[in-house]
């Protein structure tokens, strides 16, 4: 989606190195996505790796009274996204982010696979769920 913004209609990509965001990695966007995207998007941006885990294990483990939350891989990285931008003063100016924004974010992944949340989070998925109750 990344090169098909940057290109201004839709691109496909030769498959490259394998992302922790599994279900966000795509060679060619759908084209009935593209077009509501190419519409209404206001910027695209990609997001690292290590951001989404950071987003993984900061859902999991929040702060004051935060509920937890178990994000995926995938699921986190709008949030991720979000974050780098608010931290780089260029990326707020250019998306109009300050004190009076209201943004929302969408979660769209749950721990997909438990052993693998674990691995890069630190805690199962269990157990940020006894948080919950």
């Amino acid at each position: 989606v990344y090169a098909s913004a940057e290109a201004g209609r839709p691109a496909t990509i030769a498959h490259q190195q394998s992302t922790v965001m599994a279900m966000l990695e795509c060679a060619e966007p759908s084209l009935v996505a593209w077009r509501v995207l190419a519409r209404v998007g206001d910027a695209f941006m990609t997001v690292e790796e290590e951001d989404a885990v950071a987003v993984m294990r900061r859902l999991a483990r929040p702060l004051g009274n935060d509920p937890a939350i178990i994000s995926g891989e995938s699921g986190g990285a709008g949030l991720a996204g979000l974050i780098r931008a608010a931290g780089d003063r260029r990326m707020r100016a250019a998306l109009g982010l300050d004190s009076h924004s209201r943004v929302l974010v969408v979660n769209s992944e749950g721990a997909t696979d438990a052993g693998r949340y674990a691995e890069l989070v630190g805690v199962r998925p269990d157990d940020v769920l006894m948080q919950l109750a």
